[in-house]
């Protein structure tokens, strides 16, 4: 499905581009892919941060709601869930830390990594058995179909327009790809600011 997903929300596609750290500890298991990246029409929270418990550590990169729904003051992953949900009948932020300091405006749109279904979670076991991360490097979107979910899954990691990707989120990709996702399966969410 690829892009398809987001091109009726405004979305502007950036290209794609390699799925890669910029610094690695250890060699690349591979060749990084190149995954497309897609810019939404994000606008800047301008309203109060607030403390860490009501932002989850999003601070400055808090968002306004792109269609105007609860919550009003949101993130890329609660922004981009809300978007797969009209594609597909489940999607979250997977969240690798403790997820009972969400603010309550997001709770509804995540889940923690002892909260993925059975799928999801024989997939994220299999790349840990070949990564060196115990818990992170999975993307932070997934959405999916009960009907078959593997192959109806969409992946979409979130950044800030100057953040770069992780070691273990590098390998995690590469380690699923060879596991049977597709490339077309996965994004990369870039937040203008």
């Amino acid at each position: 499905m690829g892009i398809d997903w987001a091109l009726n929300h405004g979305v502007r596609s950036m290209g794609r581009f390699p799925f890669a750290a910029l610094r690695r500890r250890k060699p690349r298991l591979g060749p990084p892919c190149k995954i497309d990246h897609l810019q939404f029409p994000f606008r800047q929270w301008d309203g109060p941060i607030g403390i860490w418990a009501e932002h989850f550590g999003k601070g400055r990169g808090q968002v306004y709601s792109l269609d105007r729904s609860e919550p009003l003051r949101s993130c890329n992953e609660v922004e981009v869930a809300k978007i797969l949900r009209q594609v597909r009948r489940h999607a979250f932020w997977v969240c690798s830390f403790d997820t009972s300091r969400m603010p309550t405006i997001w709770r509804s749109w995540v889940l923690s990594m002892n909260e993925l279904p059975p799928w999801l979670a024989r997939i994220d076991t299999s790349v840990r058995l070949r990564i060196s991360s115990r818990k992170g490097g999975m993307p932070d979107v997934v959405a999916w179909n009960d009907g078959n979910p593997v192959r109806s899954a969409l992946f979409v990691e979130c950044k800030g327009a100057n953040e770069g990707f992780k070691e273990a989120q590098e390998d995690w990709l590469y380690i699923a790809l060879g596991n049977g996702l597709k490339e077309e399966q996965f994004d990369v969410s870039v937040r203008p600011f």
